[in-house]
């Protein structure tokens, strides 16, 4: 008899095989199978009392099943046949195919029903044990034999239960493979349609649903970009506290659609790491599912801000380079207009003179700082900025001279030398007009 202490394995009640008294004579019992038959039919001459009684115990074992919105609504129905089923092949062993039919379809139904497995063997099992209980109450009330012979088959109805209990988890396994492979090709699908365009209010309405997300709930995109040949985006989704991240993959880029709940943006960017190959943009914080289209527009202008491989880049940290790459053609033509002087040097000199303004930029405007990052001294830097001004013809003093040049540095450091001098080619004018 299956007694196993696991969650969703039923005990028998406390209804056993008395052991006690005189046996009868030999001659005059019926053998184990017999008596095993004529307990069978006895129980389906009862009709639904006996039913009733199996549908009341499963309902006072498994909560789940007590209540009345989760339970099935074919419950009684269902254990109706099961017992019917499990009555005639304990006795004719032709009826096997039924009982085997029956179960499988029990899982599946089950299983196209979203009721937990776990709760559905538990279910099954207290059900298996009232049935032989049933058998050794109607040998001792109806007066069939002696109960002591049904220690003799109590094995093989057990085994018979724990192989119904398998075919039954396997059918449900199947079904719900299945189910979860259509409902995240659904899921993908509906990422897809909200992140592409902008919706309609019913149909965003609809994405809600289907995603079990609040439609206007607190959202922001992360794009992520493996770099060819060794780049490769991460197989699995992070895992943050208090947040809801799905995915969403095409191509080399991986789209991440994170709901926030009440946490920060600092929660999905420090969650999120670039390895080799990688780089991640992040979209700024928006309010509700019909801004996700700006949200991943705005990731990706985050991703094409990043320098380098391993950065996580913020767009709301990054808005002026956000700027630069939103419009590279217009971004390419000021750093052509502000660096193009310096391309009339020697590249040696050239070169000089861009690493110093570079980390002079970087240092915040202190000559003493950028000297000792390049090693060298204070007026080495100096000397070169205002050779650099001499042959510009811009001032480092004046606040417009020093943001068109902070822009053309960084839209050098974005789109590269090559995109800067290129963009000469598509303007009928000369440059320095």
């Amino acid at each position: 008899m299956h007694t196993s202490s696991v969650r969703g394995a039923a005990r028998p009640r406390v209804t056993t095989v008395s052991t006690v008294g005189p046996l009868p004579q030999a001659a005059a019992d019926p053998s184990p199978l017999q008596l095993l038959d004529r307990a069978c039919r006895r129980l389906l001459g009862r009709g639904t009392s006996f039913t009733d009684s199996v549908v009341h115990q499963i309902r006072t074992e498994v909560p789940y099943y007590a209540d009345p919105v989760l339970s099935p609504p074919d419950l009684k129905q269902s254990v109706d046949t099961g017992i019917g089923f499990a009555l005639e092949a304990a006795h004719d062993p032709g009826c096997i195919v039924d009982i085997e039919r029956y179960t499988r379809e029990l899982g599946m139904r089950r299983a196209e029903e979203g009721r937990p497995l776990d709760e559905v063997m538990h279910a099954f099992r207290v059900a298996g044990s009232e049935i032989w209980c049933g058998i050794i109450g109607v040998v001792e009330r109806d007066g069939l034999g002696d109960q002591r012979h049904l220690v003799h088959v109590a094995e093989l109805v057990w085994k018979m239960n724990d192989r119904d209990a398998v075919l039954v988890a396997d059918a449900y396994r199947q079904v719900a493979k299945g189910v979860a492979s259509q409902h995240n090709e659904r899921v993908r699908l509906i990422i897809a349609a909200v992140l592409e365009s902008r919706n309609d209010p019913a149909f965003i309405q609809d994405a809600a649903s289907i995603l079990d997300l609040p439609p206007d709930g607190r959202f922001a995109v992360a794009e992520l970009r493996a770099t060819p040949p060794f780049g490769r985006a991460p197989d699995a989704v992070p895992e943050i506290r208090g947040m809801r991240v799905l995915r969403h993959v095409g191509g080399q880029r991986d789209v991440l659609v994170a709901h926030l709940g009440d946490r920060p943006l600092d929660a999905l960017a420090s969650a999120l790491v670039a390895g080799p190959g990688m780089r991640i943009g992040i979209s700024p914080v928006v309010r509700g599912l019909e801004n996700l289209p700006r949200a991943r527009d705005m990731a990706g202008l985050a991703l094409r801000t990043c320098r380098a491989d391993g950065e996580v880049a913020r767009l709301d940290a990054r808005l002026p380079d956000g700027l630069l790459v939103s419009r590279p053609d217009l971004s390419a033509e000021l750093a052509l207009r502000v660096l193009r002087p310096l391309y009339d040097l020697e590249p040696a000199d050239r070169e000089t003179l861009i690493d110093t303004l570079g980390v002079w930029i970087e240092k915040g405007g202190s000559a003493v700082q950028a000297a000792r990052h390049m090693l060298c001294h204070r007026n080495t830097v100096l000397n070169r900025l205002r050779r650099f001004e001499q042959i510009t013809g811009l001032e480092l003093s004046r606040p417009r001279d020093l943001v068109r040049l902070t822009l053309a540095f960084d839209t050098l450091q974005l789109l590269g030398p090559t995109a800067v001098l290129g963009c000469g080619d598509a303007w009928d004018s000369d440059p320095e007009s």
